[in-house]
């Protein structure tokens, strides 16, 4: 298994998966960085790649540019000599550098059956790394291709060409917990009042997110439950500013109503925000993913409100538990959370053991290890 962040979603997406895969006894071994959390697990673990940080914000964006494609080539290079000379079956990807992997990733394949998971089908944001003419060479490189949900692997085909028959369709499973926090012990770790209801956003502060949008939801929301608290827990983008969301909150008349904590959110300090929250929303404005802070929210049992985008939409519609609103409509968006937090016993109780059968690890691994049997047995692609 090949995880280069070492951290936030995709980490602990990768550790899951693994720890699941060694438990039906398939011998894994995880290549990642030194940000890996030191904790016992089942597989091994191999910190041979550098890591990718933003840390060094003095830097020229040149300079930066050309540390990021000096470590995604090195990278590279020491991934396939290690899968090669370990002689692994199988080399799982779970992330990779488009722009290094339309050509390294290649010749890694000629040795080695390789599997991708494609986690996001559409990139999030325009950078020169996905550009689409890197992505269509590197999606037709591998033996097999994951994708988390049906349109997903709809998308690999109409837009980018790949054939029906290297995509498997494998559910992202709920994110383990252990041991979490409460309601009440959670909101004291992180200062936040005892009688307020907390809608939560979680992750990375993008454009495509629509916190925009949310923040005009609570504007509207906050005139009928003064009690309205938005916790926005996350980090913006290297170059980005989170000012305009400042500007927004000043506008709306909302300090007394949201609660900021732009910054990357350690692994250990996640399970804090989603047990402090009653409800969870994903207002995004552009998404063709299956969502890792949705997953969170069904390992916390959290209602939910999701744009009608991607994975997420099919997801809370099939599963009732939470609304479904069309992207860029603060007005309905406000509806659906002053609903979900008026009946949240009602949409909590759709989490069941059935939903959790769904969505476990056990069902995820089941299928990789078939995905990993088929790379085998097949041809290289074109």
């Amino acid at each position: 298994m090949v995880e280069h962040t070492g951290r936030g979603g995709m980490y602990a997406y990768a550790d899951a998966l693994c720890r699941s895969l060694s438990e039906s006894g398939a011998d894994v071994t995880v290549l990642t960085n030194s940000l890996w959390p030191d904790l016992p697990r089942p597989y091994k673990l191999e910190r041979r790649l550098f890591e990718f940080t933003d840390k060094k914000k003095q830097w020229s964006q040149l300079h930066w540019a050309a540390d990021r494609v000096w470590r995604g080539l090195s990278n590279s290079l020491r991934r396939n000599r290690f899968a090669i000379r370990a002689c692994c079956n199988v080399v799982h990807m779970q992330i990779g550098v488009p722009l290094i992997d339309q050509f390294s990733l290649r010749s890694l394949a000629r040795h080695l059956p390789v599997v991708l998971t494609v986690h996001d089908v559409q990139p999030h944001c325009d950078r020169f790394n996905t550009r689409r003419s890197f992505l269509q060479r590197y999606f037709h490189i591998p033996h097999r291709l994951i994708v988390h949900f049906q349109d997903g692997k709809r998308q690999l085909v109409d837009n980018w060409g790949v054939c029906s028959d290297r995509i498997d369709i494998i559910p992202h499973g709920i994110i383990p917990l252990n041991n979490p926090p409460k309601l009440t012990d959670a909101r004291k770790k992180l200062n936040l009042p005892l009688d307020s209801r907390i809608v939560l956003f979680f992750g990375s502060i993008r454009d495509n997110k629509g916190l925009d949008i949310l923040l005009k939801a609570i504007e509207i929301v906050r005139l009928r439950n003064p009690k309205i608290l938005l916790v926005v827990a996350g980090a913006v983008p290297r170059g980005v500013s989170f000012e305009p969301y400042s500007n927004l909150i000043k506008r709306y008349d909302l300090s007394q109503h949201v609660r900021a904590f732009v910054h990357f959110i350690a692994e250990e300090e996640v399970d804090y925000f989603f047990a402090a929250s009653d409800l969870v929303v994903l207002p995004y404005l552009k998404f063709e993913a299956q969502s890792g802070v949705l997953l969170r929210a069904y390992a916390h049992k959290k209602p939910v409100v999701v744009s009608n985008l991607g994975a997420m939409a099919e997801l809370v519609s099939s599963d009732e538990v939470g609304l479904v609103v069309e992207p860029g409509a603060p007005e309905s968006l406000a509806e659906a959370i002053i609903n979900v937090l008026s009946s949240l016993d009602k949409f909590q109780s759709h989490y069941s053991s059935e939903l959790e059968n769904k969505y476990s690890w056990k069902h995820a691994a089941e299928l990789t290890m078939r995905s990993y049997e088929l790379a085998i047995n097949s041809k290289s692609p074109s």
